[in-house]
């Protein structure tokens, strides 16, 4: 699994239909290593609802995919009209168009696969850890080549890929700079946990007070904290070069959000909390000054939204309304959004995404199913949120779950980082990661060995 998780990203993403093929055959063949391990007993409630709403992705499915639908599914009717212009009968389907909702479910097998998969594997606190480290320094290594690939050939993925777009912006190892910054805060948020969960170890007992924190720092700080400081602004630097302003700002927000829970505990007094958040706020805003000058000349030139966008939304709101049970078909956004399109969005560029994945799922599958997504998603932020406040070990997994993923939610509503699988396959691993983590009982000993299977998973790589 820990192959996938540091591979995933470097092909362009994985975008292409092989690449996903890949991935989700090494994360198949991981899970059934898995299945005979004992999970947490929280984790057997998460993968039921994991299980139910891949269920309900394949009721959907299987009704978009239905020639001829029974009479209690009504057929879209562009294929009555389609048959009316061409003069011959074609059978009719829920999706507009045959058989596309197949080929598109390649991101959500990918994405179910890697949740499940280290929602088992982390069961185990090591394995956990090693997927923490995964995540971390593959994400400072890629940061480390896209960053001289950058300076020495902006025009260029790695060397190699003629970039198509952005020429001007880092985007390595993605076609796209926003996914790529994303990517890289995530990966910068690893570092940061890591960092402060060893910054925990040296601060002294009892709950956080300025002076007691300024103390503790006199000493010299200890090489796994400069090493994590180090990848952290690594993966900063990289994630400021790509230029994007949602991209940066999710991943700042994030991180705030991760000290603040991470510290929880030790934060006190009438105006600890708010002088945390401002003090955090500030020092966010000190990085966009020093790192962020790209980020920050988009802000100045084009403010904190892009021409288009919410005619986009208005447009995609409208296919819903027409198609409020079960959307337009899965991968079908493309093809349906021509007829939406307004008057007031420029003719130029082809709009593939809906630049917002919930109203696009919404379109494409139908509000039910988004709806219960949606539904799935909250009651799973709960699950970490209770992790957060509980666990006093082992926090940083429920607390990186949680900010990344917040993150992902929040640059998701007005871009496209999760349906890139190579980006997916690295959060949602984290997700299940954290999900299991907010659980106590299961851990293994310290001195133990982790068991064979759970290696073999570990190991799995193409």
């Amino acid at each position: 699994m820990l192959g996938a998780v540091a591979l995933a990203p470097l092909p362009l993403g994985s975008v292409s239909a092989p690449a996903m093929a890949i991935w989700a055959v090494v994360l198949g063949v991981a899970l059934l290593g898995l299945l005979t391990l004992r999970p947490r007993r929280g984790s057997l409630i998460v993968l039921a609802l994991a299980c139910t709403l891949a269920l309900a992705c394949l009721v959907v499915l299987y009704a978009q995919l239905a020639v001829a639908p029974s009479l209690s599914v009504v057929p879209d009717p562009i294929w009555a009209q389609a048959s009316r212009l061409l003069g011959e009968h074609l059978s009719p389907s829920v999706a507009i168009a045959r058989n596309q909702a197949f080929y598109a479910m390649g991101l959500g097998i990918n994405s179910f696969l890697a949740f499940t998969t280290a929602l088992l594997l982390a069961a185990d606190r090591r394995a956990a850890r090693q997927l923490l480290t995964v995540v971390a320094w593959s994400g400072a290594i890629y940061a480390v080549a896209a960053i001289a690939s950058h300076l020495a050939d902006p025009g260029k993925i790695f060397f190699v890929y003629e970039k198509q777009a952005h020429r001007e912006s880092l985007t390595s190892p993605f076609l796209n700079r926003n996914t790529a910054a994303l990517y890289y805060g995530c990966c910068a948020l690893v570092w940061l946990m890591r960092a402060c969960e060893r910054i925990q170890h040296k601060l002294p007992s009892g709950r956080l007070r300025w002076r007691r924190l300024r103390a503790s720092f006199d000493t010299r700080s200890s090489r796994p904290i400069l090493t994590a400081t180090a990848g952290w602004l690594i993966c900063l630097i990289a994630m400021f070069l790509t230029g994007s302003r949602a991209g940066a700002g999710a991943a700042l927000i994030s991180m705030i959000i991760a000290v603040a829970a991470f510290f929880h505990r030790r934060i006190t007094g009438r105006f600890g909390f708010a002088g945390f958040l401002m003090a955090a706020s500030v020092a966010a805003l000190g990085l966009l000054q020093l790192f962020g000058g790209l980020v920050g000349g988009r802000f100045n030139a084009q403010g904190l939204s892009d021409e288009g966008r919410l005619s986009t939304y208005r447009a995609t709101v409208g296919i819903i309304r027409d198609h409020p049970w079960l959307g337009t078909g899965f991968g079908s956004f493309e093809m349906s959004y021509p007829a939406y399109r307004g008057n007031d969005i420029s003719l130029a560029g082809i709009w593939n995404r809906a630049h917002n994945s919930l109203l696009e799922l919404a379109s494409s599958g139908g509000l039910p199913l988004a709806g219960l997504i949606t539904v799935a998603g909250f009651a799973a932020f709960t699950v970490l949120l209770y992790g957060i406040r509980m666990r006093r070990r082992n926090v940083i997994f429920p607390v990186i779950a949680f900010a990344g993923v917040i993150a992902a939610v929040i640059h998701s509503m007005v871009d496209f980082s999760l349906q890139i699988p190579g980006y997916a396959i690295v959060i949602y691993s984290l997700f299940g990661a954290g999900l299991c983590q907010s659980f106590r009982s299961g851990e293994v000993p310290q001195g133990a060995a982790v068991p064979e299977r759970v290696s073999s998973a570990l190991n799995l790589k193409v």
